[in-house]
């Protein structure tokens, strides 16, 4: 009889023998050598052949899945696929995401790809992909199965977060932008708007030259919008800050376990630094970078930060080549831990599905209290609560989340039949985006237009949220005529956050004005 029969009892008297009985340096030895001796027993004795790289690499992921939920091991050949999104050109689907509990799970769509398109969320979990199990999937597979051509279709299973059910989504992979600066242009005479899609090696200096731009067009406040933006570099982020506070104020400091890891970073004076107002746009999908920003601002009361209570990634990852994968905690100059809890899991990012996040009186009394630098109240406890909360209530039908995430893209495919139409009746952009003359037309069109497609609808769902859908067909039209940064622009005309947003510019310009910076004057 081959030892192989005996090797689970073999196993279990070792673990019997050694023992895990305490946290001491003695036993954590013996433990460590009685994971040498399950190897090789492993190795020379298992019935079937096995392949003892995939096994050591599952026992290091097993390891690092006990630490904290954004804590991973990456393999040389992930390595070079992951920094792909920091370097190069990738083509896929255009997601943040973490594995937990055994499943992908969305940090963020990133905006303009096509999850983003599909109405994938913070919170969802892919559970199946192209019908098979994605439970316990590994990082590689993960990048195997989801990247792929443009052009191509892969069909996952959500699970959400407050939905009963399960529900498939096709999505069609495309190219995903390795800019940073998705959008920057003057939604008025006075007010510049800029799209931050995550923190690269090269953020700092295209916002710097995005700020440059509409600066010569006459900006004399700024709308940062860093909603859905998962995160990236922490150094960029802090340049990022630095170009809007002048004086040697803490931008953020860190605190970890091992040499170095607890740092505190400053800005610098600079007499090319920023005095306009700010406002930051936040959501639940803003993490890790997009929080050190939106949290200086707050804490030194350098802007304004409106939307809602973000993501809450406040650990600082290092990458080592396999010394050691350590890691520190950020927080904002105030002394607030950006970290939320992490104890379960589950519960981790379950809270991202809450239809309402935001803390409430009674339970603001159980969070930790600081105050910014010109006295203003703010809390810790897990991520950037927002000076003003606004909701973007995009709370669909069944028919108008059909046409608007079909993976058929209908809504720009119909975009491209108006083109001809609108490009001969509009000289500009502005004369397109003043007029209500197309409005009147495209409704009836398009609900033809669908029916000749043989896709089914509910016409009074559809006229629910009309001004919605049209907006989202005017904003694929202008997107195609005069550019991409034409999508956005027009994208905020039924954009509720946003609009907010705009109506709070002159408390930060009160809060920025009792650090005697030189505010421009509002006419």
């Amino acid at each position: 009889m081959k030892m192989s029969k005996y090797l689970p009892y073999i196993i279990l008297v070792a673990v019997l023998i050694y023992g895990f009985k305490s946290d001491t340096a003695r036993d954590q030895f013996q433990k460590m050598k009685t994971l040498t001796q399950i190897i090789r027993l492993v190795n020379d004795n298992y019935v079937e052949d096995v392949d003892m790289n995939e096994i050591l690499e599952g026992a290091i992921i097993g390891m690092l899945d006990k630490l904290d939920p954004h804590s991973s091991y990456i393999s040389s050949e992930q390595f070079e696929l992951i920094n792909e999104q920091f370097d190069g050109a990738f083509e896929g689907i255009g997601i943040e995401f973490n594995i937990l509990e055994g499943y992908i799970t969305v940090i963020s769509p990133i905006p303009g790809t096509p999850s983003d398109r599909a109405g994938l969320q913070t919170g969802d979990k892919i559970v199946r992909i192209n019908n098979e199990s994605a439970y316990k999937i590994t990082q590689n597979d993960v990048l195997q199965k989801l990247k792929g051509p443009k052009g191509t279709a892969v069909n996952v299973t959500i699970s959400r977060p407050g939905m009963d059910e399960d529900f498939e989504v096709t999505l069609i992979r495309d190219k995903i932008p390795i800019v940073s600066v998705l959008a920057a242009f003057m939604i008025d005479e006075k007010t510049g708007y800029i799209k931050v899609n995550k923190f690269s090696k090269n953020t700092a200096n295209e916002i710097n030259e995005s700020l440059s731009k509409l600066e010569n067009e006459g900006m004399q406040q700024l709308l940062l919008d860093l909603r859905n933006n998962g995160g990236g570099m922490m150094d960029q982020a802090i340049n990022i800050v630095d170009m809007f506070v002048s004086s040697r104020d803490t931008i953020l400091f860190t605190r970890g376990k091992i040499s170095g890891s607890s740092e505190v970073y400053r800005a610098h004076k600079n007499n090319m630094d920023k005095d306009y107002p700010v406002v930051v746009l936040i959501n639940r999908g803003s993490a890790s970078a997009s929080e050190i920003v939106s949290g200086a601002f707050q804490d030194l009361d350098r802007g304004l930060v409106v939307g809602e209570t973000s993501f809450g990634k406040g650990l600082v990852q290092r990458q080592f080549p396999l010394r050691d994968g350590s890691a520190a905690r950020y927080y904002t100059p105030s002394g607030r831990l950006i970290q939320r809890p992490y104890e379960d899991i589950g519960d981790y990012y379950a809270d991202l599905g809450k239809d309402n996040r935001e803390a409430s009186n009674s339970t603001l009394s159980e969070k930790p209290e600081f105050t910014t630098k010109g006295g203003r109240k703010v809390y810790g406890g897990g991520g950037i609560s927002p000076d003003i909360y606004s909701k973007q209530n995009l709370e669909f039908n069944k028919s108008t989340k059909n046409i608007l995430f079909h993976s058929d893209r209908l809504t720009f495919k119909f975009a491209e039949t108006l083109k001809n139409d609108i490009q001969k009746e509009y000289d500009t952009f502005d004369d397109f985006t003043n007029s209500d003359h197309i409005n009147s037309k495209i409704q009836n069109i398009f609900f033809d237009w669908l029916e000749n497609k043989g896709i089914d609808f509910d016409k009074e769902e559809l006229e629910e949220h009309w001004d919605y859908i049209q907006n989202t067909i005017l904003s694929n039209a202008a997107s195609s005529i005069w550019g991409k940064e034409y999508l956005f622009k027009q994208a905020l005309k039924t954009d509720k956050q946003a609009q907010d947003a705009l109506n709070h510019f002159q408390e930060a310009r009160e809060l920025i004005s009792s650090f005697n910076y030189q505010v421009p004057v509002s006419e």
